[in-house]
């Protein structure tokens, strides 16, 4: 039946980091889509764990843990380990996530986490725990060393404090350059995914020169959020698709909804 593969014909890029392309990728393919896989962005440990590793220390401090990403789940319970810290110490604490798969990252562990925001990104999760009474309570929010500072701001400002531990790093993947650049040359791409705004910066970087953007500004760009279509726009992107809700099967539908001229 056609419309079991609805994106048949279609070339998608997936820019993901390589161990997390894999359920994107599949779920594409599912509907007929031609994936060409192009991480463009990898993840290492941080230069320095000391300053993480005083607040894994003292988890029983904090009233609540913080997650934005998976990634961040990952390398946190990671150190964890390699320190010898109890895993039921961070049990012991009601963790917030962002998303579903933030969340199902956490409940692999037996973590506690409370219900989830309408709006899987920081602001939702900023709008969700203001339903409870945050001054004077402390958090530990794990996280990349780059990334926006406006959710511990805020909480700040409602009178929280947040410790900000950096678990892990982002870098551009510039040894797929040529792998980029070849797609860009020889696939006919359809569209573009981008799954955080670091995707959307390394794509950029590792393009081509910036006197060769045309070529690829005019491709639909389908982003999981709106932070990641904003970054979109900000480097010329002139066709945008906004993944709702922000998670991988939301960012498929976008695509399949655009196919069927739904958006």
């Amino acid at each position: 039946m056609p419309g079991n593969k609805p994106l048949e014909g279609k070339n998608v890029l997936v820019t993901r980091e390589r161990s997390q392309a894999a359920i994107l990728s599949e779920s594409l393919d599912a509907r007929g889509a031609r994936v060409v896989v192009c991480p463009l962005i990898a993840f290492s440990p941080p230069s320095d764990w000391a300053p993480a590793d005083r607040c894994l220390e003292r988890l029983s401090e904090y009233d609540g843990l913080l997650f934005t990403s998976a990634n961040a789940v990952e390398f946190t319970f990671r150190r964890m380990e390699e320190q010898g810290i109890p895993l039921e110490s961070a049990q012991r604490v009601v963790a917030y996530a962002v998303g579903p798969a933030t969340a199902e990252a956490l409940a692999l562990r037996a973590i506690r986490v409370h219900s989830l925001p309408n709006s899987f990104q920081a602001e939702g999760l900023a709008t969700l725990l203001e339903r409870d009474k945050i001054e004077g309570k402390k958090f530990l929010f794990p996280r990349a060393r780059e990334a926006r500072e406006w959710l511990p701001k805020t909480l700040e400002e409602k009178g929280a404090r947040v410790d900000v531990a950096v678990v892990y790093e982002t870098r551009t993947a510039a040894e797929n350059r040529n792998l980029l650049r070849e797609a860009l040359d020889t696939e006919e791409l359809d569209y573009f995914t981008f799954t955080s705004s670091s995707t959307v910066r390394s794509f950029v970087d590792l393009a081509a020169p910036r006197q060769g953007r045309g070529a690829w500004q005019t491709i639909p760009a389908a982003c999981i959020g709106e932070i990641t279509a904003e970054a979109a726009r900000a480097e010329g992107f002139r066709h945008i698709l906004t993944a709702r809700p922000s998670t991988i099967p939301g960012l498929v539908q976008a695509i399949v909804d655009h196919v069927a001229g739904r958006r």
